[in-house]
């Protein structure tokens, strides 16, 4: 019997890119700010290239996403990182057209020269997965909600950013 057992997870993965529409809230009420990012990135608190592993059926999976800023200009730099590890669990994964939904943990690190920080961030997010012909990829259609946890080094408050997500996963 156990030889007849199907692989053991994770039996796929995936590449893929996040491209958004992000308003950013400050919780001092400082106002908003909208960004509009061709692809995702981490100027909008936002990571860009997701690597997925998941089960056959693409049911269960586990995400990791990316992102990375770096300016060296004139012996000066700014780095930008965002990373974060998540669960999306998708209803009716044999579908063309599924829901899902997930959610993610992670960090931001900002820093230049004399002066660095890293700050928690989590969200969660829900949406629309279409599957691509012949199975060979996914476009995904998300709204998120995330929450960055202030950095004191810089005076920069917390942010809650309500999202929008398009994205596409190569699956391989």
């Amino acid at each position: 019997m156990i030889l007849l057992a199907p692989p053991a997870w994770p039996s796929t993965w995936s590449l893929g890119a996040n491209f958004g529409l992000n308003t950013l809230k400050g919780s001092r009420g400082a106002g908003s700010s909208t960004v509009l990012a061709w692809p995702s990135n981490t100027i909008g608190y936002q990571p860009a290239l997701r690597v997925g592993f998941g089960d056959s059926r693409r049911t269960h999976e586990l995400q990791f996403d990316s992102g990375l800023f770096l300016l060296d200009e004139g012996g000066s730099t700014l780095t930008l990182l965002a990373g974060s590890a998540g669960y999306q669990f998708t209803l009716a994964s044999s579908w063309a057209n599924a829901p899902f939904v997930n959610a993610s943990v992670g960090c931001y690190r900002e820093g230049g020269e004399t002066l660095s920080a890293t700050s928690p961030t989590f969200g969660a997010g829900i949406g629309m997965r279409h599957r691509v012909r012949d199975g060979h990829g996914a476009l995904r259609f998300e709204g998120r909600v995330d929450r960055l946890r202030r950095a004191p080094e810089f005076d920069r408050p917390g942010l809650t950013s309500f999202g929008l997500r398009l994205g596409f996963d190569l699956w391989l």
